[in-house]
């Protein structure tokens, strides 16, 4: 049985997908997740607390997802793994990926909060440096590297996942999309 606190969390993403997430009250969480009215304020005393935690757990998931993605032996192939890894979340959590970026949600000072985004991108940033140990983009800023990939994944996901750039490749998937064209931006960048 899932935990009150896991089950509202739950319940965020149902809420987000059929109300927006302007859409989402703690009332309206707590009786998606089929308790009380109430449980949510307790457990998140607000709406800002409820999305703190919200956004933390998915930023969490997305940076498990990005460290196991980029174990392949071949540097390359764990950024490209990674990348891959970024869309399919972004696809099976569309609520979440929706309002990750959205800190005006949330309690920015919260610690678990930023461990969470800081995981994301220290896992980016992981696998890029092991690509750069080999010889990859050896001239560039580790920082300038995170950004332009960050930027150019999290972009074209977001692009696709929205509707902009899914209409122009109708009728082709996501992911090897997003991996035909992240290689040639990892073919400029080196």
């Amino acid at each position: 049985m899932t935990n009150t606190p896991t089950r509202l969390l739950d319940a965020v993403d149902a809420v987000i997908a059929e109300h927006g997430p302007s859409g989402v009250t703690l009332r309206r969480v707590g009786t998606e997740a089929g308790l009380s009215h109430t449980a949510a304020a307790h457990y998140f005393s607000d709406k800002p607390g409820l999305f703190t935690a919200y956004i933390t757990r998915a930023y969490d998931q997305m940076g498990a997802a990005i460290e196991e993605a980029s174990t392949a032996e071949d540097p390359r192939t764990a950024m490209l793994d990674a990348a891959e890894a970024y869309g399919r979340f972004a696809m099976t959590s569309p609520s979440a990926f929706s309002v990750m970026s959205r800190l005006e949600l949330t309690r920015v000072d919260t610690p678990e909060l930023w461990a969470a985004r800081e995981r994301a991108y220290f896992g980016i940033a992981a696998s890029l440096l092991r690509s750069q140990e080999a010889g990859w983009a050896s001239g560039h800023d580790m920082r300038d590297l995170v950004a332009t990939v960050w930027s150019f994944v999290h972009g074209f996901v977001d692009l696709w996942v929205g509707g902009p750039l899914a209409a122009p490749y109708d009728g082709d998937d996501l992911l090897p999309t997003l991996r035909r064209n992240f290689t040639t931006l990892l073919d400029a960048l080196d």
